[in-house]
């Protein structure tokens, strides 16, 4: 007669076995289903894409910080440039005048001035207007090279050579004066002014 399956063939009963139960135990907690975040491969993943991301982050901040440094520079040189242009402009204006319009030819750069210098220009027309109606001078400036001594987006110091032909009524024929002149100019409403000029 078969037995109900819980003995061996010959009928004896099979006694229960610690170790197989054991072994089913470490059977089971190979298996186990871990948590995604706790997997070794997953984790290497998310290190190495931490220091991807992390790299990417201070790359794009350090090529921001260089682009912000390229155009500070950039508007720097565009403004000394155009300080240069603007000053060669305003020295021959100032080194050039005619005893016949003395105010027109002051009136000119006092435009292009700060309200500071135009004052200094109508004291100095009130000044040398006299002695130069009087000799009858009249002169005529071209510059003949400008650089740049410092400069930034709101003021400039620009060294300026000019070449003056004067005549009078002493010296009747035309004679050059050389001289360097040193302007300083400030922006205002985005327009450079001349605020200081000396002969050096």
């Amino acid at each position: 007669m078969r037995g109900d399956g819980s003995g061996d063939r010959d009928g004896s009963a099979r006694p229960f076995s610690a170790d197989e139960g054991s072994a089913d135990t470490e059977f089971d907690d190979e298996y186990v289903v871990r948590p995604w975040w706790a997997r070794t491969s997953t984790l290497i993943v998310v290190v190495i894409a931490l220091f991807v991301v992390s790299g990417a982050v201070t790359a794009w901040l350090r090529i921001s910080d260089l682009q912000e440094q390229v155009d500070s520079l950039e508007a720097q040189t565009l403004a000394a440039e155009t300080a240069r242009q603007d000053a060669i402009l305003l020295a021959e204006d100032l080194a050039t005048y005619d005893y016949r319009d003395l105010g027109g030819n002051f009136r000119h750069v006092a435009s292009r001035a700060t309200a500071r210098f135009a004052g200094q220009l109508d004291t100095l027309t009130e000044e040398l207007g006299p002695e130069l109606q009087q000799t009858r001078a009249v002169a005529t400036a071209t510059a003949r090279s400008a650089g740049v001594v410092r400069a930034d987006t709101e003021k400039a110091v620009v060294a300026v050579f000019v070449d003056q032909t004067v005549t009078n009524a002493k010296t009747p024929q035309p004679r050059v004066e050389r001289s360097r002149m040193e302007l300083t100019l400030v922006r205002e409403g985005g327009v450079w002014r001349l605020d200081q000029a000396g002969e050096l």
